[in-house]
């Protein structure tokens, strides 16, 4: 089973928007030894742990809007994913099954946290709001202004705390 560590996890969200912008202004020139900083890498997908797939699907898609990916089986492992219906091809959100002790201990710490495990971005919070309450969703959060964006935030069946993130314009 694929898994990531909760480093690479939170910074695959952060950054999955971004995947092919070019390095930072500021960061150091390449090491002649060792290449380009950029190798063309892309962010192919990230997860999140889920209690039951099923559960986890129907609230991905039928509430938030997501479209499926992958629904694969093989025995009692299930590869399911799901992506933006409006970036067929771009970063996938696997919905994985937290059938481990790692991956249930870091779903129970990042909600007794109050941590986001995935963010997504809007260019209308106040609309998805209203949009996904009308859908079934419970918030957490209404849309509240913070530094340099507004953002709502709601649970997941499974209890994952999910972030919607409207970035203020430069």
């Amino acid at each position: 089973m694929l898994r990531t560590s909760p480093l690479s996890f939170l910074a695959a969200l952060l950054v999955g928007a971004c995947a092919t912008a070019a390095p930072h202004p500021a960061a150091p020139a390449a090491d002649a030894a060792r290449g380009p900083l950029h190798a063309g890498l892309n962010i192919k997908h990230t997860s999140v742990y889920v209690d039951d797939q099923a559960t986890a699907l129907a609230f991905y898609t039928d509430v938030l809007g997501f479209t499926v990916k992958d629904d694969v089986t093989n025995g009692p492992y299930r590869w399911l994913t799901v992506v933006a219906p409006a970036d067929a091809d771009g970063t996938e959100l696997q919905l994985a099954l937290d059938d481990n002790p790692a991956a249930a201990a870091y779903q129970d710490a990042m909600a007794a946290a109050g941590q986001p495990v995935v963010m997504f971005f809007t260019a209308d919070v106040a609309a998805e709001y209203e949009r996904l309450k009308a859908r079934g969703a419970e918030f957490t959060m209404a849309p509240t202004d913070v530094t340099v964006a507004t953002i709502a935030q709601l649970r997941d069946p499974s209890g994952n705390l999910i972030q919607l993130t409207q970035l203020e314009a430069p």
